[in-house]
């Protein structure tokens, strides 16, 4: 009869533990920043309750980071989506835990490891700790602005259950997150205003038939500029899947890259499948197609040229000014935004706008 390997306890299950994209460090507002999911997937008979995600580094054992009670909640997601606790892992299903991860000054560290600290039905509690996550070393894609001018409004934050950041879409048999670092660009006047008229009709938005730029010396990979856009905001009709994205634009970088724009005015695409486009040329207009709840620019890099099944990728601006933010998304529209904080310099150089931001790029 088979014996346990001395040394070892009687083995248990628990979660499998997998992360779909080694995170790369990208740069906010001066602090380096992690960006990754960990997949939890219950394979037992009995759900499992996650109690605390510990990040450590895989080669010094120091932690990096610890998420217990709410603010693990509020980092969990169970698929499918569930209502309240999101904590329990019923069996046969899965919860993601969204990670957004400052580092410290220095060396980044070369690998992660997560322990995940888990309860049975009967109370018990267990660690299991997943496999090494290498990071990857390669610096964030440096582009030049999407658009011209502002201010414009930076809108993303990772808390959002139904974000960019949060929505996986399962496509040629893979689970990807392609709008993991995107951003939706909203055009504001100086009190914060993102109408000039009627804030109801899609041809008053500020930013509203706005040139979008190329953002790199690229090739045109795919194009889209056969969708209408309803004149009426409050009458945008949902989309079907395909369409969500509405009029596009991806660019082909060298590196192998795809930058996507999406939600393009209709009849405003100026280029082609396989054209040659070159930094600051005019590639399209700022529109109103496809799903949006309003007039805007959304923008993300990804793995492939695919715009609901590529991975998300991220990337950095290679200048912009740092104007202020929206502490509540809810103000936009309404009123000027949150100044720049004392102390920190409004040039950014090589950076991802932060969570709602407010910036301006070069005329």
């Amino acid at each position: 009869m088979a014996q346990p390997a001395a040394g070892l306890g009687a083995p248990r299950e628990s979660f499998e533990i997998a992360v779909p994209l080694a995170p790369a460090p990208t740069v906010v507002e001066g602090r380096r920043r992690l960006v990754h999911e960990v997949h939890l997937t219950n394979f037992t008979s009995d759900p499992l309750v996650v109690r605390r995600v510990r990040i450590a580094d895989a080669d010094t054992g120091a932690t990096l980071a610890v998420f217990a009670g709410e603010a693990l909640a509020q980092r969990l997601a169970a698929v499918p989506a569930v209502a309240g606790d999101a904590t329990t892992v019923a069996s046969g299903r899965r919860a993601i835990v969204f990670i957004e991860l400052d580092l410290a000054s220095g060396d980044p560290p070369r690998g992660l490891v997560h322990e995940i600290t888990y309860a049975t039905t009967d109370g018990a509690t267990f660690v299991v700790v997943g496999p090494r996550v290498p990071i990857d070393p390669r610096p964030p894609v440096v582009l030049g602005p999407p658009l011209a001018g502002g201010p414009w409004v930076a809108v993303h934050n990772p808390s959002w259950a139904r974000g960019h950041r949060r929505v996986v879409y399962t496509v040629d048999g893979g689970a990807r997150i392609p709008g993991r670092f995107a951003v939706d660009f909203v055009r504001v006047d100086p009190r914060g205003r993102t109408t000039r008229g009627d804030p109801d009709r899609a041809a008053d938005a500020l930013g509203h038939g706005d040139a979008v730029l190329a953002v790199a010396d690229a090739v045109v990979a795919a194009t889209r500029d056969d969708m209408t856009e309803s004149p009426v905001i409050s009458r945008n009709p949902k989309h079907r899947f395909g369409d969500a994205t509405g009029n596009y634009v991806a660019l082909a970088l060298p590196g192998g890259q795809v930058v996507f724009y999406e939600h393009l005015k209709p009849g405003s695409v100026k280029v082609r499948p396989g054209d040659h486009v070159r930094r600051g040329q005019v590639i399209g207009d700022l529109g109103f197609s496809g799903d949006t709840t309003g007039p805007h620019l959304h923008f993300h890099v990804a793995s492939a040229n695919a715009p609901l099944g590529a991975e998300g990728l991220p990337f950095a601006f290679d200048r912009f000014t740092l104007l202020g933010r929206y502490d509540d998304l809810g103000a936009l529209g309404k009123q000027a935004w949150t100044p720049v904080a004392p102390g920190l310099d409004p040039a950014r150089a090589d950076e991802w706008p932060g969570s709602n931001v407010v910036l301006r790029f070069a005329d």
